[in-house]
């Protein structure tokens, strides 16, 4: 696979100028309401789109241990794992005045890893979300919202309702070690802000990655400059 980093103008001068990591293709992202940064699904469908056809999103909080394997590459969408629909869904979706479910999806599809190879249902599914997101009849409603509620709105909930059938990477959903294990298959989700679970990922990188971490290091001393 080619790597593609979509990053918004800040995040390119940092992680290419600056830190010069190493990817196949750099693209930025088209500007967001600065009120509505707290929806990181906006610039997550962003990013998905600008990719174009045949696209795996990564989160920036998923590491990969081994390649993705083929039936998550060559699926016409895949997902992380399904997961039932939360009481949130419906607060959220009913708070705007231009709806983006018509009632919401009664199971959800975790997107740490999201995108596949038909590429035509799923630009629709990202023009609507984003046309909902960013529709100036629902701002106040978003601007107020909980911006992972609102994500989950636009993304997750919004990819499993067009593909009921999406390919899991995970068949136990979140409930098993050993898938994580089995597919070298790490996402810190809930964990970002934990500073043990950080330390773990980084050794893990560390350990699977030396020559690349080692190089990261000096990227990270010039920052400091």
């Amino acid at each position: 696979m080619a790597t593609l980093l979509v990053a918004d103008a800040s995040g390119l001068s940092t992680l290419i100028d600056r830190l010069k990591l190493s990817v196949d293709r750099v693209e930025q992202l088209p500007p967001i309401p600065a009120e509505l940064d707290h929806v990181r699904d906006i610039a997550k469908l962003q990013a998905l789109k600008i990719a174009g056809a045949d696209a795996i999103h990564i989160d920036f909080d998923v590491f990969l241990r081994k390649p993705l394997p083929p039936q998550i590459l060559n699926a016409d969408f895949a997902g992380e794992f399904f997961y039932p629909t939360r009481p949130f869904l419906h607060r959220v979706n009913d708070s705007l005045k231009i709806a983006r479910h018509q009632p919401p999806p009664v199971q959800c599809l975790a997107g740490g890893i999201m995108g596949g190879q038909a590429t035509q249902r799923i630009h629709a599914v990202i023009d609507r979300s984003l046309a909902v997101a960013l529709d100036p009849l629902n701002r106040s409603a978003l601007v107020v919202a909980n911006g992972y509620q609102a994500s989950v709105l636009i993304g997750e909930a919004a990819f499993a309702a067009e593909f009921p059938d999406a390919t899991i990477l995970l068949p136990h959903a979140n409930q098993n070690r050993q898938d994580y294990i089995d597919r070298g298959y790490v996402h810190l989700a809930g964990n970002k802000d934990n500073p043990t679970k950080l330390h773990h990922a980084s050794e893990m990188v560390r350990e699977d990655f030396p020559a690349e971490y080692a190089a990261t290091f000096a990227g990270f001393a010039g920052l400091r400059n």
